[in-house]
């Protein structure tokens, strides 16, 4: 279990370094073909959308700092929640910005791969919830 944890958590630090570098090689090594993304505006996104506006320089980071990090492996599935400081441009508009992402992991043998991720924003209340 272990050395599935500790693979797991190598595998989300690579993937937060190819986000910084924008290392299109990389992310397209660690997604699974049929992954889905959805976004902080709750847009979903395949394989290919991202891997394109990666290689389009549509998403260019100068800071992925992380703010906090949680690593499971259950009966052979791994999640990864991680709290990044994403610092860039999108599209061109500059962006500073607290998001949380949880990714899930299916393991092979070539190692562990992306099967699905979720942004959201840090810190959304609901009106009339408190804030």
């Amino acid at each position: 279990m272990a050395s599935d944890l500790e693979s797991l958590d190598a595998a989300e630090t690579v993937f937060q370094h190819a986000l910084l570098t924008n290392d299109v090689a990389a992310l397209d090594d660690m997604l699974h073909e049929q992954v889905r993304f959805i976004g902080p505006d709750g847009v979903t996104i395949d394989k290919q959308q991202d891997i394109d506006a990666h290689r389009r320089g549509e998403l260019v980071f100068s800071a992925v700092d992380q703010v906090e990090r949680d690593t499971q492996v259950i009966d052979g599935v791994g999640i990864t929640r991680a709290e990044l400081r994403l610092a860039g441009t999108v599209a061109g508009d500059p962006v500073d910005v607290i998001l949380v992402y949880t990714r899930t992991w299916l393991p092979t043998p070539a190692g562990w791969l992306i099967v699905a991720a979720h942004g959201s924003t840090k810190g959304w209340v609901a009106a009339g919830h408190g804030g």
